[in-house]
């Protein structure tokens, strides 16, 4: 339960601490005297959103401070929250920092605030099946748990499988021509930097076969070819010419130069012939034939793939057997994925079902709850239930939904917030927060509720009875009341009482004659003997002995200053 609350620069508070000791707490004031401030103050420090404009006018900075009676490391729970004009702000668990979202979790469970307007925000569908769970004991809570513990799971074991058959699809039409290329790739015997050599060999290749059609043409020239007449053959008649036309004296001279000449030559056709015969065109074909079916392969895989070079390709090999390999594992993993989400699906139809038996009788309990406060809050005619609306498909929370709904007298039955009068839904609001079950204050609900006139709408007698049954609930909740209701802030275990002195709001304890005249103004607007008197009998202090107690007691105040 919060202890203590301390306040700076929210709203028209200026600074203020509250210390709370009853487990009946009321906090009255005129209208407009800043008593929202307060409220906006417990939501700030519970997480909820907040907005610049709450901050006090002479602040750059709001400032919520709230001490728990929960131990952490054998030290009260603090909780912080701080927020700049410039909307920059900082939250604290017991010292250390936290979003807001952590901080709004935390105080889920030790705080919750109900505003005049709570109405909808309890009524919402959102809402209702919660409250209707809260009266289904530990069978339904843990049948609950243990449905929303599953889906998560069965959902993510079907979101597998439909990722596992979505890159199956994938790879397969990938896959469909992939082996034979593979296979083509293989085939070529690549290796790194391949493709450069093979091109350079191909070049060279072509290069040897024209100096071999060279060769061949240069030899044919020499030797005459098949049965004609060669260079060589040329140049001895030629010689043979020439030495029957030399001078006598000259005639052994140009023999020898001749001769020489003719040697010489015919020395070079053998050296190239010896040289050049070793080329075999055949040979040269064939080796350019192979090569060239080598590089037109590759290109040919090269284009076909989208793939620009051999050593891309050898990483392409290692790619496609792993995809390969992974499309023959992932049918195995599909059918044990299936198998599995089979299984948690049947249990979680088994649940669901389960869960839905519960609910209707908890809805039935939890109806009949609220209709016996219903009843002690003077709306005998009015006949409350809480409606469990099937659905097809099963959600974390189960296949249905709640829907509260309320018949008067002899009207037809229909949701709570379409029928009911402001008043009538403050009644059913303190009803329905008296019925929850014992799931939601056994310590995992909030052990403070905050009421920010929640009894609006209400007078006389029902509202004598809705500050009854707020009485009864701070039995099992430390309750802290925004209220005008005289007759309800007599009741109180605890009173504050906040003033408003020009743009300046100020928050006291009052007690005794302090708080006598408190309730005078609420009942009369004014401090006369006649409210006065009213205002003692309503806080029992009836004789002069218990007036004087009193008022001594009520100068000893808590006071929060701006």
């Amino acid at each position: 339960m919060i202890e203590e609350l301390y306040v700076r620069g929210v709203g028209g508070v200026r600074s203020a601490a509250l210390s709370f000791r009853g487990d009946f707490i009321v906090i009255t004031g005129e209208s407009g005297a800043g008593k929202s401030s307060l409220v906006r103050a417990f939501e700030f420090v519970s997480g909820r959103r907040a907005q610049t404009t709450a901050i006090h006018a002479g602040f750059d900075e709001a400032a919520v401070e709230a001490v728990w009676n929960e131990e952490r490391g054998g030290e009260k729970l603090i909780t912080k929250r701080y927020l700049s004009r410039l909307g920059k702000g900082k939250c604290l668990i017991h010292g250390e920092l936290a979003t807001v979202s952590q901080l709004f979790a935390e105080s889920l469970r030790l705080i919750e605030i109900q505003s005049q307007f709570a109405q909808l925000n309890l009524l919402d569908p959102s809402r209702q099946l919660a409250l209707v769970d809260s009266c289904g004991g530990a069978e339904l809570a843990e049948t609950r748990e243990r449905l929303a513990e599953l889906f998560p799971r069965m959902l993510s074991a079907e979101k597998n499988i439909l990722e596992i058959k979505k890159r199956r699809r994938v790879l397969e039409a990938e896959m469909e021509r992939a082996p034979e290329r593979v296979r083509v790739i293989k085939s070529l015997s690549l290796y790194n930097g391949c493709e450069a050599e093979w091109e350079a060999e191909l070049k060279s290749l072509e290069k040897r076969l024209e100096e071999a059609d060279r060769y061949g043409e240069i030899l044919e020239r020499m030797t005459g070819g098949e049965g004609g007449e060669g260079f060589a053959d040329q140049m001895s008649s030629l010689l043979r010419n020439i030495y029957g036309i030399a001078p006598e004296t000259s005639l052994a001279h140009w023999t020898e130069l001749g001769e020489l000449a003719l040697s010489n030559l015919q020395e070079l056709f053998a050296l190239a012939q010896s040289e050049l015969g070793l080329i075999s065109r055949e040979e040269l074909e064939a080796g350019l034939d192979r090569v060239e079916a080598k590089v037109g392969s590759l290109r040919k895989v090269k284009r076909e793939t989208g793939i620009r070079s051999s050593d891309e390709l050898l990483a392409y090999i290692d790619d496609v057997e792993e995809k390969m390999k992974w499309l023959g594992s992932s049918r195995l993993s599909l059918e044990k994925n299936q198998a599995e989400a089979a299984r948690m699906r049947a249990e979680a139809g088994m649940l669901a079902r389960r869960l839905r038996v519960l609910r209707e009788r908890a809805a039935l309990d939890f109806g009949a709850r609220v209709n016996g406060h219903l009843a002690d809050l003077a709306m005998d005619g009015a006949r409350f239930r809480a409606e469990i609306v099937h659905h097809d498909r099963v959600r974390v929370s189960g296949a249905e939904s709640a829907v509260f709904m309320l018949a008067q007298n002899d009207s037809a039955a229909g949701p709570v917030s379409k029928v009911a009068s402001g008043g009538e839904l403050s009644r059913i609001l303190i009803a329905i927060q008296a019925s929850l079950g014992e799931t939601d204050k056994s310590g995992r609900g909030p052990g403070v509720l905050v009421f920010d006139e929640v009894e609006a709408g209400l007078g006389g007698r029902t509202a004598l009875l809705a500050g009854e049954k707020l009485r009864e609930l701070s039995r099992n909740n430390r309750i802290i009341l925004i209220t005008h209701e005289a007759a309800i802030a007599a009741m109180a275990s605890q009173h504050f009482v906040v003033r408003r002195t020009g743009d300046e709001t100020e928050v006291f304890e009052i007690s005794g004659e302090e708080r006598a005249r408190e309730i005078a103004r609420m009942l009369a607007g004014s401090e006369s003997a006649e409210a006065m008197e009213h205002a003692r009998a309503l806080l029992g202090l009836n004789g002069p002995e218990d007036r004087q107690a009193q008022q001594k007691d009520g100068s000893q105040r808590t006071e929060g200053q701006t």
